[in-house]
């Protein structure tokens, strides 16, 4: 698994999935093809972490914390798609989830002046993971279950939740895989018909 691309785009993170976990899983773009993982390094997880939305988190995480984050991660996208392909998901996977979603969640307390607000636990990253954890819970067994997708492009992969009313979306997103195949599927008519083209041409002559 590679760690980033020369263009900038390929090391944004993506919030576009549908869900907190599936977000997470996302930290890893282009899994079809050549994997890029934007997690990266402890510093990478904390940024990840406040721009998911997570209340501060004052120091980096740990080594050992961010190790545990990665293995989360890949045991998300593991049992997520073993849904998706209709296929049991691995009972490590699973264990390591419940294991992850069983730790205390940060609890919000209020300022003597009812301004601000902090969150007390005993440790701030496992309660992140934790919060990620229940979300993949949830939509492994609700509702929602059934409008879990894989993105149809080759090389992309990704995972996401279809919120789209009639439950057919085949791409990540329009504006990138689908414009993509789009883009793919009217060169090869085109060299298609080329070809036909040409092939019409020589008979004429041979006639």
């Amino acid at each position: 698994m590679t760690s980033g691309n020369s263009h900038p785009k390929y090391r944004r993170f993506r919030f576009d999935a549908g869900s907190l976990s599936l977000n997470f899983v996302a930290t890893v773009r282009h899994r079809g093809a050549e994997p890029r993982d934007l997690l990266t390094s402890p510093a990478a997880l904390r940024k990840w972490l406040h721009l998911a939305g997570f209340f501060p988190i004052d120091t980096s995480p740990s080594q050992n914390e961010y190790e545990e984050a990665v293995l989360l991660r890949e045991s998300i996208h593991a049992a997520i798609q073993s849904i998706i392909l209709d296929a049991q998901p691995e009972s490590g996977d699973i264990a390591r989830i419940n294991q992850a979603a069983a730790f205390p969640p940060a609890i919000p307390q209020l300022h003597a002046a009812a301004a601000s607000v902090a969150w007390e636990t005993d440790n701030p990253v496992k309660a992140c993971l934790a919060d990620i954890a229940r979300d993949t819970i949830t939509i492994m067994t609700g509702a929602e279950r059934n409008r879990l997708k894989r993105c149809e492009s080759g090389g992309c992969r990704m995972l996401f939740l279809d919120n789209s009313p009639a439950n057919r979306r085949r791409w990540c997103a329009m504006s990138i895989c689908g414009n993509r195949e789009k883009i793919r599927s009217h060169r090869q008519r085109k060299q298609l018909q080329n070809h036909d083209d040409q092939t019409a041409t020589r008979d004429k002559k041979l006639l």
